[in-house]
């Protein structure tokens, strides 16, 4: 596997082989920079933005593959969002009781009117939320990369030549191989 072909380049196809490589490295550099972002500071969480265009890289190529736009990725992105919101609802009583109770709290301020005191209150507590929910954070994460990676693994190739190139993926050496 070439790692710049497959993560930083939006062009060409890979296989599923390569995609799962591609998707494991980076769910791996996602994992580290939520889990700075949760522990140590909140700006980490800006790390999340440059990996979104390698998450675009892999997955367009992927689609390319089977001679489909790179634009399907955004039904993915949109899969991710509701699977990793169902997967935290599911297990933040679970996983992080004491955010599930800060959360809690939290909407009895809003229920009761007061919108203003509910938003200052979660301002304020807001590094000690992502503390307490890094677990179910990690959870939902890995639950949602998981399901997408494994769709995306199972997309159906082309095997002759298409529009976005030939099969295999890189003309270029192989860097892993």
């Amino acid at each position: 596997m070439d790692v710049k072909y497959v993560l930083l380049s939006s062009n060409g196809r890979i296989g599923p082989r390569d995609f799962g490589r591609g998707l494991i490295l980076l769910t791996g550099a996602m994992m580290i920079v939520q889990i700075a972002a949760g522990l140590v500071s909140p700006a980490f969480g800006m790390l999340q933005y440059p990996l979104v265009f390698s998450y675009v890289c892999v997955f367009g190529k992927r689609l390319h593959d089977g001679g489909r736009s790179a634009w399907i990725y955004l039904a993915f992105l949109a899969g991710y969002f509701v699977i990793a919101t169902l997967a935290s609802a599911v297990l933040l009583p679970v996983l992080s009781p004491q955010a599930f109770a800060m959360q809690g709290e939290f909407q009895k301020l809003a229920q009761a009117g007061d919108f203003a005191a509910a938003i200052e209150e979660m301002a304020k507590h807001a590094q000690e939320l992502a503390r307490a929910s890094i677990l179910t954070t990690i959870a939902s994460f890995l639950v949602a990369s998981g399901i997408l990676g494994l769709i995306g693994a199972r997309l159906r190739s082309d095997p002759s030549t298409n529009r976005f190139g030939p099969p295999g993926g890189s003309t270029q050496s192989d860097t892993f191989s």
